[in-house]
């Protein structure tokens, strides 16, 4: 292990593809280290702890978005679908939301299209509302994939392809009450 480099990006890939293989639990820094062929402090260089390594991979499940949504929907839609790419996406970017909520675009966004609605308070608590929303009902999604996975409960046929509605029908309840 001795001489190798390590860049920010390859350590940023490896935990980002660490995460799509086999979820939070596999994500630490000793992994990635061990992963990169490096020593665990190599990584100390580049970001300075597990969750500042964990606001960036967020960002980069977040890279996907949409540049401009449309609409509060939109918006909403294309969060879910970002979050759903990566295997317990919404369990990172929910934890960043608390740990760095500056750092995260579906909130600035959302806020941007609530604001002729709302003044810039109401804005940003309607903004708020909806990201909740999407991390709450993506995280249910995740979790019960990972259950199926781990064979702890069966996949329900009778609702296994109802998602879309379901997540359509929250979030047009939501924003239904927020024009209201």
């Amino acid at each position: 292990m001795r001489g190798v480099k390590v860049t920010r990006d390859q350590i940023v890939d490896r935990a980002y593809e660490l995460l799509r293989e086999a979820g939070l639990s596999s994500l630490s820094m000793r992994r990635v280290a061990l992963d990169l062929g490096v020593q665990p402090g190599a990584l100390y260089y580049h970001v300075a702890n597990k969750q500042e390594l964990l606001a960036v991979v967020a960002a980069r499940i977040l890279k996907s978005l949409p540049g401009v949504a449309k609409d509060p929907r939109d918006a909403a839609e294309g969060f879910r679908s970002a979050l759903l790419q990566v295997r317990d996406g919404a369990e990172v970017v929910s934890f960043v939301q608390a740990y760095r909520p500056d750092l995260l675009v579906p909130t600035h966004a959302l806020r941007r299209l609530f604001t002729g609605r709302f003044d810039e308070r109401r804005a940003e608590w309607a903004a708020r509302t909806v990201v909740h929303y999407v991390l709450g009902f993506v995280s249910e999604e995740q979790n019960h994939a990972e259950l199926v996975r781990a064979g702890i409960v069966e996949e329900d046929p009778a609702h296994s392809g109802d998602s879309d509605e379901a997540f359509g029908f929250g979030i047009d309840a939501i924003l239904s009450g927020l024009s209201g």
